[in-house]
């Protein structure tokens, strides 16, 4: 099966062989913009325009084929579905309860664009999880979803919610938001994509790291069995810091920073204890990131 997100409304999953549709999915902080699809003069809009994760998770004493999948610059929330049988889709009725969840701006004022791709994990105590960052645009509501939940601090994000009901497990603000924008413009801030690492080969999560607008590289520890133990790793005065900090010449301030936005990759050192980790920086989705003058390198 091959599962897309359209700029349709619609998360739609078509038999790979035949081409033929099984199910389309419409999330619900979309629907609202759907009739705007009947507009002749319409301009481009995005809906559900994120990555999707499929991966086997275990929950309910079984094994379930979950996907969940963001909404980009769609709007502010993602999704999970049941697709362990695709039989379950031949009615509405039996397909409405393989919605598992959806977790939107809504469920908490800091969620953001969700761009980026959620991963889905085992944690510590044997749970599974959805991990994914906030997003970015939190404190900007333009999502048409009929709900104005905009984040009072702009801080960058990452959530951990359960992959069976999607209850909140874990939030972790960086607080690091417009107040702390390095240009003075008093920008929102927001992480890409989560990478999530196991460092012992237990198929259980250790650790996440996640890189932000700012160029902040964040590393937080979840080893313990239970939430309350999670934490980032750095901290000073009880304020979580960075592992890393990227930016452009001897002064870590104003224009100088260099944003994250894709996931940073994680390798174990080759000749030493430890790990390493490899990103680039930069940004492309915002309006002027395609300028030729004026760009931080």
């Amino acid at each position: 099966i091959v599962y897309i997100g359209a700029n349709d409304g619609m998360y739609h999953a078509f038999d790979a062989s035949t081409g033929v549709e099984k199910f389309a999915y419409i999330p619900s902080a979309v629907y609202g913009r759907l009739n705007n699809l009947t507009n002749s003069n319409l301009t481009h809009q995005y809906l559900v325009d994120g990555q999707s994760t499929i991966v086997d998770a275990f929950f309910d004493s079984a094994w379930h084929t979950v996907a969940v999948s963001t909404l980009g610059a769609g709007g502010q929330g993602l999704f999970a579905l049941d697709v362990s049988s695709l039989g379950d889709f031949n009615t509405e009725a039996n397909a409405s309860a393989k919605v598992l969840w959806e977790f939107t701006d809504a469920n908490d004022d800091d969620l953001g664009y969700t761009f980026g791709q959620a991963s889905i994990v085992r944690l510590q105590n044997g749970k599974w999880a959805a991990v994914f960052s906030g997003g970015y645009n939190n404190n900007i509501d333009n999502d048409s979803d009929g709900i104005t939940n905009d984040s009072t601090t702009g801080n960058a994000t990452l959530y951990i919610v359960d992959i069976e009901d999607g209850s909140l497990i874990k939030k972790f603000n960086t607080e690091k938001g417009t107040a702390e924008d390095p240009s003075g413009n008093n920008r929102p801030n927001g992480l890409s994509t989560p990478s999530v690492i196991d460092v012992d080969g237990d198929s259980k999560v250790d650790y996440i790291f996640a890189g932000d607008l700012f160029g902040n590289v964040w590393k937080i520890d979840i080893t313990g069995n239970s939430a309350g133990s999670w934490d980032f790793s750095y901290k000073a005065a009880g304020k979580p810091l960075p592992v890393f900090t990227a930016c452009h010449g001897t002064s870590c301030s104003g224009s100088n920073i260099q944003p994250i936005t894709t996931q940073i990759q994680v390798a174990r050192h080759p000749q030493s204890t430890g790990f390493l980790l490899y990103f680039g920086t930069g940004q492309y989705f915002e309006v002027g990131d395609n300028s030729s003058t004026g760009q931080t390198t």
